[in-house]
């Protein structure tokens, strides 16, 4: 095989992996297995609006009770509850700028929930979620 072949070959096999790795990337769900698509990616992905409107209601001084009941309350099924679970994911909730006392707090949606909530508050959320069968 001549030179000029053999670069042809071995650049035509690096695009062709290259484009591989950056299909799957993309299309890999957040739990971090490979594949694409579904059913779990598509409802989380259908969540995020609720997971972002819980986190806005926790993040920085105060917490929006209200908000966070609203929320919750539209979900139907278990299966709802695990899908804003992995939309929520990891985050980072502000105890609010120079707030010196409490410090910021870090954690899935369940650990969130506890975290900002006092007792009488966290009743009212398991009462809610009681109803598809979830307790926090």
């Amino acid at each position: 095989m001549k030179a000029a072949n053999k670069k042809g070959l071995i650049a035509t096999l690096v695009v062709v992996g290259l484009g591989a790795a950056a299909y799957f990337l993309f299309l890999r769900n957040k739990d971090g297995r490979g594949g694409g698509g579904g059913e779990n990616s598509e409802l989380d992905a259908q969540m995020l609006p609720m997971a972002n409107s819980i986190f806005d209601a926790m993040n920085g001084y105060g917490t929006g009770e209200d908000t966070i009941k609203k929320e919750l309350q539209k979900l139907k099924s278990k299966n709802d509850w695990d899908a804003l679970v992995r939309a929520f994911g990891t985050r980072t909730i502000s105890s609010g700028t120079w707030n010196f006392i409490q410090p910021d707090f870090t954690g899935t949606l369940p650990e969130c929930l506890n975290d900002e909530l006092d007792s009488s508050e966290l009743e009212k959320v398991n009462q809610i979620l009681s109803k598809i069968g979830v307790s926090i």
